[in-house]
Order: structure tokens, then C-alpha cells, then sequence
């Protein structure tokens, strides 16, 4: 069980969130910067930075996409497939995971008293 739980913990370190660029044709970005009315964005497929000059292009620069190495293709996360914001995301999966908790205290409480309680 403890390998699992490591195994976990170190694999999603390696999860690559990236940005879906969305001017003339899609593109994966994996990190962009503005400088100089200027912005530099990092492109998932090649690796090389990038540069435009066109204003208001930050506009259309869209969170939570991840990057496809097999298919070359930049889909969709799971919290933005579901129609809703990372916050409620995260939000849900906190929710859920102190439900199963709680339901976990509760059946083990009520394990050990039943146990404890024969004499």
C-alpha cells in the first residue's frame, strides 16, 4: 500500500498542465511570459519559444488543457470536460474526500465498539 501511495505522489509530479493558444490555428503551449507589449510563449511540441507583437493576444491564451505527445494533440482537462471552474474542481474532490473519510471513521468506530463491547 505504501508503494502505491509513493508511486502516486511521485507520477503526479510529472502531470503537464498546458495553456491552449487559440489565435489563428490552436496551439499547446506549455509556459508563456509578457515583456515589452511583447508575449513569449514556450510551444509544447518543439520546445523552442515563441514570440508575437499583436496586441490583446493574451486574450486568447485558455487554462487548463493538457498536452498530448502521442496523438499531438492539446484536450481538454478533466475539471474544464465537467463545465466548471478549478476552484469548484478542487473544491468537489476535497468534498468527496472528507466524505469517505468521515465514512471510514464512522464504520471503524463502530467496528471497534461492536468488538470491544463482547465480553
Amino acid at each position: 500500500m505504501k508503494k502505491i501511495i509513493l508511486t502516486l505522489l511521485l507520477l503526479s509530479n510529472f502531470l503537464n498542465a498546458a495553456y491552449l493558444y487559440d489565435k489563428d490555428s490552436p496551439l499547446c503551449i506549455d509556459d508563456f511570459y509578457v515583456k515589452a507589449s511583447k508575449v513569449y510563449f514556450l510551444k509544447s511540441k518543439t520546445g523552442n519559444w515563441s514570440s508575437t507583437t499583436e496586441n490583446n493576444t493574451i486574450k486568447e491564451i485558455h487554462p487548463g488543457y493538457i498536452y498530448d505527445a502521442d496523438n499531438n494533440l492539446c484536450k481538454p482537462d478533466k475539471w474544464l470536460i465537467l463545465g466548471m471552474d478549478v476552484k469548484d474542481y478542487n473544491y468537489l474532490m476535497a468534498l468527496i474526500g472528507a466524505f469517505i473519510g468521515f465514512i471510514f471513521m464512522f464504520f471503524t468506530i463502530e467496528l471497534f465498539m461492536s468488538v470491544g463491547g463482547k465480553k
